[in-house]
């Protein structure tokens, strides 16, 4: 068995990602329907849907730090997957007593990406308490990312066999019910998910207290400064990362009309979206199975690899023929998935390992509120970089940009890995006992 798989001998470990499967998933397939959902409602004005999601995580990841670091986190995972399927759940009841509107979907993405920044803090903050051997945290954190990896190529196939024979506004009822199996999940294994380090935070009352719970986060990645740097990078390439992957690529596809062996328009960007889900899940189940000798430099090498092959999906259009360039894109698409998970995967076990308790999730929250941010600011700055240079040029433009951190950072912590290996070798053996 591969050691990413070896974890779910733990029927405990087997409990908590089954739940987190159908979550997931459910997630995904909320994706999909509210965007098509708000599209036939309101037109032009889908985006908000989208959009809301940004600014909600912003302000519920800045200022929820005050009521969030009180809560136990099985309590608080728990309680989100109810509130979660309720949310889901809003459109619906509305679907049948005054129809879907633009409101009521806007209303359901902002409850669910707030309580998506109450989960995912306290998920992390339990890994170390349900599995405490460093090389098991590695396997599940690459587990449980490849949940969400898988889940991106699954949720669109999902949706589509649901079609079939299941109005769209029921996909937020099949989400509703994957909430409420995750949450008994974690009900079920509850007894492995808490333990010395996972109780809560006890805040000070007052203003004081509010303001240490807001800048926790903050104090605490300047505590561990090579940490922190490496979770902020990470946080905010997610802008150009989303813009390549969720943005150019749709554009290069429908002005350039890539075809191969009668694969053309939508299926040509399933093709590419799919190369890079299999690069992604590939990757994941390497990270998330090998226990690197250098983990920091060997995590900016993942960038290495996903800029060079967002570059070379942008230079195919500009090099290659017409029917060559489906195939190059699908191996760009490849390569650059094949790259996020050897980043993401030590970089959680190292967070894990750096920080305890619920300083786990204080300093993860404080990543996702970056993360929002520069998703929020490149969406916008995409736009202008599209209408000025093109879509082919700003895809180029934002793998460079990977790739460049990639070579830097990589260098940069090869020398402070060289440092510490020198330090390990020259400190003096302890004098033995009397």
């Amino acid at each position: 068995m591969l050691p990413v798989f070896r974890p779910l001998a733990d029927r405990a470990v087997l409990t908590v990602w089954s739940g987190l499967c159908t979550s997931t998933i459910g997630e995904d397939l909320f994706r999909v329907a509210s965007v098509w959902l708000a599209v036939e409602v309101a037109g032009n004005m889908a985006g908000l849907v989208t959009g809301v999601q940004y600014v909600a995580m912003l302000i519920a990841g800045l200022f929820g730090a005050v009521v969030f670091d009180r809560w136990r986190p099985d309590r608080a995972m728990i309680g989100t997957r109810i509130w979660s399927a309720a949310f889901c759940l809003l459109p619906v009841v509305g679907y049948y007593f005054i129809g879907v509107s633009i409101t009521l979907l806007i209303v359901s993405s902002v409850g669910l990406a707030t309580l998506r920044m109450v989960f995912s803090p306290a998920l992390q903050s339990t890994i170390p308490t349900l599995v405490r051997d460093r090389d098991a945290q590695q396997a599940i954190n690459g587990l449980f990312d490849a949940t969400y990896r898988i889940a991106r190529l699954v949720g669109p196939m999902v949706a589509a066999a649901l079609h079939l024979f299941l109005p769209v506004i029921h996909f937020l009822s099949a989400t509703a019910l994957g909430f409420i199996v995750s949450g008994l999940a974690l009900r079920a294994a509850r007894d492995r998910l808490v333990g010395g380090e996972s109780d809560p935070v006890r805040v000070a009352p007052g203003w004081r207290g509010a303001w240490d719970a807001l800048t926790a986060g903050f104090r605490l990645m300047l505590s561990e400064p090579t940490m922190g740097a490496i979770l902020i990078i990470n946080a905010v390439l997610n802008g150009p990362w989303m813009v390549a992957l969720s943005l150019a690529i749709a554009l290069i596809v429908t002005e350039y009309r890539p075809t191969f062996l009668g694969f053309g328009d939508l299926a040509a960007y399933a093709l590419v979206m799919g190369a890079y889900g299999v690069g992604d899940v590939t990757g994941n189940i390497i990270a998330g199975s090998v226990r690197f000798k250098r983990p920091m430099s060997t995590m900016f090498l993942g960038y290495v690899a996903m800029g060079s092959g967002f570059s070379w999906l942008a230079l195919s259009v500009w090099l290659l023929p017409p029917g060559a360039l489906l195939p190059a894109m699908m191996l760009g698409g490849l390569l650059a998935g094949l790259g996020g998970p050897f980043f993401f995967v030590p970089m959680i076990t190292r967070m894990q390992t750096v920080f305890h308790g619920h300083d786990i999730a204080r300093v993860f929250r404080l990543r996702l509120v970056v993360m929002a941010a520069s998703m929020l600011l490149a969406s916008f700055l995409a736009t202008w970089c599209f209408e000025l240079m093109g879509a082919v040029a700003t895809q180029l433009g934002c793998g460079l940009l990977i790739l460049g951190t990639g070579i830097g950072g990589s260098l940069v912590c090869r020398r402070i890995e060289n440092h510490q290996a020198v330090a390990q070798r020259s400190a003096p053996f302890p004098a033995p006992a009397d």
